[in-house]
């Protein structure tokens, strides 16, 4: 599926819509409560495993991160990360396997992908007069237990530098 250049490849009960549908279904709080509000896009193989082994673990992150595990990090829509922009979050971050020569990536191609394609994701954000820095992109392995929590402080950090997004006033 995240290999597919076209994603044309669907699984039962999971497509692009199925995603769109569960990000619009994950509740944004207002301006006066959670902030920095951050969606988590995380690969179900090993990004959303070593978040969850790191909350297990019990490393601390913010707790206004919502996290959506996806298939591949290859699958990931352009729409989803405006959508939630748009909808108020300040910041999206994406996490999926390694690529390159010691990828590790269970859909082959699916991170590298991701990476090229999130390259353009600045010309969205620009269009909505949004920074680019609000959309971060993570090569996570499964024993990524400490480092993954860090990353996700990182974010909180740059929203905190660059202002919370102006779609939720």
């Amino acid at each position: 599926m995240g290999a597919c250049p076209v994603q044309v490849i669907s699984f039962k009960n999971y497509s692009i819509e199925t995603v769109g549908a569960q990000l619009k279904a994950v509740d944004v709080p207002d301006e006066f409560q959670e902030k920095p509000r951050i969606l988590v896009l995380a690969c179900e193989n090993d990004a959303y495993p070593a978040l969850d082994m790191a909350a297990m673990k019990r490393n601390e992150s913010s707790a206004f991160i919502r996290v959506i595990p996806v298939r591949c990090l290859g699958s990931t829509n352009t729409i989803w990360i405006k959508d939630a922009l748009g909808s108020g979050y300040d910041g999206v971050v994406m996490m999926g396997c390694k690529k390159g020569a010691d990828y590790q990536c269970h859909f082959v191609k699916g991170s590298e992908m991701a990476h090229v394609r999130m390259a353009k994701i600045g010309d969205t954000l620009s269009t909505m007069n949004l920074e680019s820095d609000r959309v971060a992109v993570h090569e996570v392995a499964i024993t990524d237990i400490d480092r993954a929590p860090k990353l996700l402080d990182e974010m909180v950090e740059v929203i905190n530098r660059v202002g919370l997004s102006p779609f939720k006033f």
